[in-house]
């Protein structure tokens, strides 16, 4: 059946299509340059992706039934299984866009995250930066994860898949805040990208395979020989392109870029951008740097918890316990469908210290006061799970990735601070980046163990230093080099051939 094709009608505008069978609605939708806000990763609780469709499709499963028409269904978890119809004006959640000056010249800047796409258009004439678009990286779904999407790559047609339908999602959203806002794509006059490695390279339709297997070959860490990417340049002719520098394999131009922009202070500063890799670096006194990356997941960005979602519309973004009282802040106006990475790290900080959860991350068998008010103790397929104010349910498996994700970044930094002949305590700076790092409590973070105790240090948050990497180099011609020329002073930590990394992250799994 998976290779069979079938086809799709999109309706009003009476489009026919043909997907392989077994196809998301979303991801047929996709392939029609039709980008929905799915802000869950597809896994039906936002119902932000709702459409009306007919035809032959999967049966509707419990998260559809629960929309009350059968020809409502969630474009994340419907599957084409034959020919269908899909009325595309029923779609409410778009990516909102922004408007422009359609007499104006207008970079670029992109940010390519493993699980998230963020682009922002930078008015050339008053150079200022416009709000943002965040989309979910299309690549999904391949595998969550870098290194699926490497496996995957080892066949040239997925390999061919991973870049065009990268490619495709970015174009197409730039052509449309274009075409809302009556620009002419010859006034995009710079594209400048930032990402780490893998998906640098898979844009650019570079092998991506040897990024996964020792020694991590990076034939190409430098792109000036893209600044005409043909792709880029037949859709938009007048922009020059930019690609930020990669350091090694697992330290891409989003590292590079991220670093670039932080402030000169005195003493030692510790840099870690979060995401679903960590990447991490100490900038000694003296200008050296010492840097490393860890695979984290994509659990603080709610990306395999069972209620996780992007920090969008829906999304409860804190808890507090106060009085005796769980209560919680959420963004929009409704009942919340899911939770952010940082209410996930709130809450399990409070389930830690109110005795709900061991050290280990096991949950306990009975809910202690004052607790057991707001929290209910379920089992779901044999599965600890605990109920929260009957909103959201976070099980058992939820709470390991966290912990797996907690015990690489605080195994990373320990050897981290080892290779650089330091100790937690000769730290003075800590910059925090990524946008889960801009919006945590700090408190209940450090409480969690994700780094050692950086006693003397004072905390900053640069939020998405990636994407602020790129906005820098639509607007400064030398940020590039200054990029390329600092690279000379990176030495960077391989933790997958480091003996002392199993055993340091073994250690450092309970919170």
């Amino acid at each position: 059946m998976q290779n069979n094709r079938v086809t799709i009608t999109i309706l009003p505008e009476n489009r026919s299509v043909t997907v392989p069978a077994g196809t998301t609605i979303a991801d047929a939708l996709l392939a029609c340059n039709i980008i929905l806000h799915t802000p869950c990763g597809g896994k039906g609780i936002c119902k932000k992706c709702t459409v009306h469709a007919s035809g032959l499709l999967s049966q509707p499963d419990d998260y559809e039934k629960s929309l009350g028409d059968s020809s409502l269904r969630l474009a994340c978890r419907a599957v084409i299984i034959g020919d269908a119809y899909i009325w595309i004006d029923s779609i409410t959640q778009r990516p909102r866009y922004p408007e422009l000056n359609p007499t104006h010249t207008y970079a670029v800047a992109i940010d390519i995250g493993t699980t998230t796409v963020q682009i922002a258009f930078v008015d050339m004439t008053t150079k200022q930066a416009m709000p943002e678009i965040t989309l979910l990286n299309p690549q999904r779904r391949f595998g969550h994860d870098v290194m699926t999407r490497i496996s995957n790559a080892n066949d040239p047609a997925k390999a061919s898949q991973l870049t065009q339908i990268l490619l495709q999602t970015i174009i197409t959203t730039i052509q449309d805040v274009c075409n809302i806002s009556g620009i002419d794509i010859h006034s995009i006059v710079t594209i400048a990208i930032s990402g780490n490695t893998v998906m640098s390279y898979s844009f650019l339709g570079i092998d991506i395979t040897p990024l996964g297997t020792h020694p991590y070959t990076t034939l190409i860490t430098s792109f000036d020989s893209y600044n005409h990417y043909p792709p880029l340049k037949k859709t938009f002719p007048n922009a020059q392109i930019t690609v930020l520098p990669a350091v090694s394999a697992f330290l891409g131009g989003d590292f590079s870029g991220g670093v670039g922009t932080l402030p000169k202070t005195k003493g030692n500063s510790f840099f870690f951008d979060i995401g679903t890799n960590g990447e991490m670096a100490i900038i000694k006194e003296d200008g050296t740097i010492v840097a490393t990356s860890c695979a984290m997941g994509p659990a603080l960005e709610g990306m395999n918890i069972s209620s996780g979602m992007t920090a969008t519309e829906g999304a409860i973004t804190h808890f507090t316990l106060y009085n005796n009282t769980l209560t919680y802040t959420s963004l929009g106006d409704g009942k919340p469908s899911g939770i952010s990475g940082t209410a996930l790290i709130d809450l399990i900080a409070i389930l830690l210290r109110n005795g709900v959860i061991e050290k280990s991350g096991a949950i306990k068998t009975a809910i202690p006061q004052p607790l057991s008010e707001h929290i209910k103790l379920e089992h779901i397929e044999t599965m600890k799970a605990l109920n929260i104010l009957n909103i959201i349910t976070i099980n058992q498996q939820d709470i390991r990735n966290v912990q797996l994700a907690k015990g690489a970044s605080l195994a990373a930094a320990k050897i981290l601070l080892r290779e650089a002949g330091l100790s937690a305590h000769d730290i003075e700076q800590v910059y925090i980046a990524g946008a889960f790092g801009q919006h945590i409590n700090i408190d209940n973070f450090n409480e969690l163990s994700f780094l050692p105790e950086f006693k003397k240090a004072t905390y900053h948050f640069g939020g998405n230093t990636s994407l602020k990497a790129a906005l820098i180099a639509c607007t400064d011609n030398e940020f590039l080099q200054r990029l390329i020329q600092r690279k000379e002073h990176i030495t960077t930590i391989d933790l997958s051939q480091h003996q002392e990394f199993n055993d340091t992250y073994i250690k450092s799994l309970d919170f």
